[in-house]
């Protein structure tokens, strides 16, 4: 991470608002740039291993624990996503009108935004044109203004912004702000605004505010009271902005607040008892479903085109609401009905089905999503979710490349590697074959078999499902083939045929198990594991089998290990800017 320490800002006329925002923050960091970037590739992972003490399984790094060491890793300055910022946004000023035109497209850069680019110059853009709506909105109303800046008739107008830095900030900023020249920085945003009124100055010090990498991003300092060589504690509003952050997707709230207050967050007990409550509030409710969803790539199901002729159905946006509406019922199904069973999201013959989707499973629904079990065997749990499948496919076809690859690495956590750059133009659709003979070139262009014998094999056992998930007995006027095979696994390898046999080897698969560890510490801590966190992922791997593979036992597991509860200490050797 580069690191800059901004100690000086004039508010003069011809210098940029934006500018004025960056100065007055005083911020650690420069936009765009982390610590423990992680690979350039988001599939995670790392080096092929053999396996061995600590090891994660075939394609990760070996992440041995030293059991005397407390490493928490790099803890990277995370930008807010598009869902956070306008969760932050809500409950610091209310609903505002057109926050979300103003704020633009999402740009999520992976399933777990774990890789973050440098932020564009139209990004920062959007970022200054929702400040201004998010001030304009709260200086436009009295009642907002009253309950953000207060300002009593006879009250001194400076005197009534430095209280709004002060109260305001610390939500805004997630922590206090302390230091009289830090609070001198942001009342020059407001003087300068206060010459034509107090409410035209209080609306250059929000969006100023509200444009700050201390806004903008989740900066974390960490304390002075070290936990070994390589780690210090986190100061209690950092560790209360982790757990509201990971759990409910914004900044923490008044009770979370009573805790900081209060010493509840220092030491890994209170951290625990705090995160018990937390779960049980409807936010927290929805935070496996979160992973489970982002973890599945379902958030890209309406972006996904597929042919307007062979697919007239996926035109509608009910029709795509109700895939995504049934994969959230299936995960609601197996985190309540099957105990979170690791097992059940592999093999669960429990559908879920309303009027969009009866026709899938030869049945009429309703409004309401109702339950079906399929004793058939064409339900396997996720493998068989019309949603994944879908967004796992292409616009006209099924596609054994696409979830075969899904597989390695989403469900192996193993690492592909790049297509060749010359890669050959794929054959036309040609409704009077099968996907799997157009594919049989794969098999024997030296080019293409060395990464295709990992993917579609596996991808074939798929092959009864369509591009919309549908199921099929046919494919190109020929019997479906779905016979597949896995190999280079360390407990998966042989032939399976269709995908209830591949989810029953995925449910009895230690490295699947280790994969979903690997996962659910990417999207809870927003990096990916490296070798020094060997300590942290084998207590969490420890916790979730200790809990017979419950997915609803991962929150506890990772508020437990050395990378959330820790950070190390801030570089000493970094540049100080002028």
């Amino acid at each position: 991470m580069t690191t800059s320490l901004i100690d000086k800002s004039t508010a003069h006329g011809s210098v940029g608002l934006l500018a004025l925002a960056f100065a007055l923050s005083a911020c650690i960091g420069n936009l765009g740039g982390v610590d423990g970037s992680p690979p350039a590739d988001d599939t995670g992972g790392g080096s092929s291993s053999s396996g061995g003490p600590g090891s994660m399984g075939p394609g990760s790094e070996t992440m041995a624990c030293d059991a005397n060491v407390v490493d928490p890793g790099p803890s990277p300055m995370r930008l807010l996503s598009r869902e956070q910022y306008l969760n932050t946004v809500r409950d610091l000023a209310g609903d505002v009108p057109g926050l979300e035109e103003a704020l633009g497209p999402a740009n999520e850069a992976s399933a777990f935004g774990l890789l973050q680019p440098d932020v564009t110059q139209v990004e920062l853009e959007h970022f200054q044109a929702a400040a201004d709506a998010i001030a304009a909105a709260i200086v436009g109303d009295p009642t907002a203004l009253g309950e953000v800046a207060p300002c009593e008739g006879g009250a001194e107008p400076l005197e009534c912004a430095r209280r709004m830095v002060v109260a305001f900030g610390a939500r805004a900023y997630r922590a206090p702000l302390t230091e009289a020249a830090d609070i001198e920085r942001h009342l020059q945003l407001f003087s300068f605004g206060a010459e034509t009124s107090y409410e035209h100055g209080i609306e250059l010090l929000l969006r100023g505010m509200l444009q700050s990498p201390r806004f903008l991003y989740r900066v974390e300092i960490g304390t002075s009271e070290r936990v070994g060589d390589r780690a210090v504690k986190l100061s209690p509003y950092e560790v209360a902005a982790r757990l509201s952050y990971m759990l409910w997707g914004t900044l923490p709230d008044a009770r979370l607040n009573e805790a900081i207050a209060d010493g509840s967050l220092t030491s890994k007990e209170g951290v625990a008892a705090q995160l018990d409550w937390m779960l049980e509030d409807e936010r927290g409710k929805e935070l496996v479903h979160r992973f489970l969803g982002s973890w599945t790539h379902l958030n890209g199901l309406y972006s996904v085109v597929k042919d307007a002729e062979a697919f007239p159905e996926w035109q509608s946006r009910s029709f795509r609401e109700s895939l995504r509406g049934q994969a959230d019922a299936f995960f609601e199904h197996v985190l309540r009905d099957e105990g979170g069973k690791l097992s059940a999201l592999f093999t669960s013959p429990t559908v879920f089905y309303n009027k969009d989707l009866g026709g899938y499973y030869g049945v009429t629904g309703g409004d309401s999503f109702q339950a079906l079990e399929r004793t058939d065997g064409t339900a396997s749990g996720i493998l068989t979710l019309p949603a994944l499948l879908a967004i796992q496919a292409k616009p006209a076809e099924s596609s054994p490349i696409y979830r075969g690859k899904f597989v390695r690495e989403a469900l192996l956590c193993q690492q592909l590697p790049a297509p060749p750059a010359n890669i050959p133009k794929p054959p036309e659709v040609d409704q009077s074959s099968s996907t799997r003979e157009r594919l049989a070139q794969h098999e024997v262009d030296p080019a293409c078999v060395g990464c295709h014998q990992l993917i579609d094999p596996i991808g074939f056992g798929f092959e009864h499902y369509d591009a919309l998930g549908r199921y099929r007995e046919l494919d190109g006027g020929e019997p479906v083939d779905a016979s597949g095979k896995v190999i280079a696994t360390r407990d998966m390898d042989g032939e399976f045929v269709g995908v209830t046999e591949l989810g029953e080897r995925l449910a009895r698969s230690a490295e699947v198990e280790e994969c979903v560890a690997r996962q659910w510490f990417r999207f809870a801590i927003a990096r990916f594991e490296q070798e020094m966190d060997g300590c942290s992922m084998k207590s969490l791997l420890e916790t979730f089998r200790a809990a017979g593979q419950d997915l609803n036992a991962l929150p506890r597991a990772v508020v437990e290990t050395d990378a959330f509860l820790y950070r190390r200490a801030i570089d000493t050797h970094t540049k100080e800017m002028p």
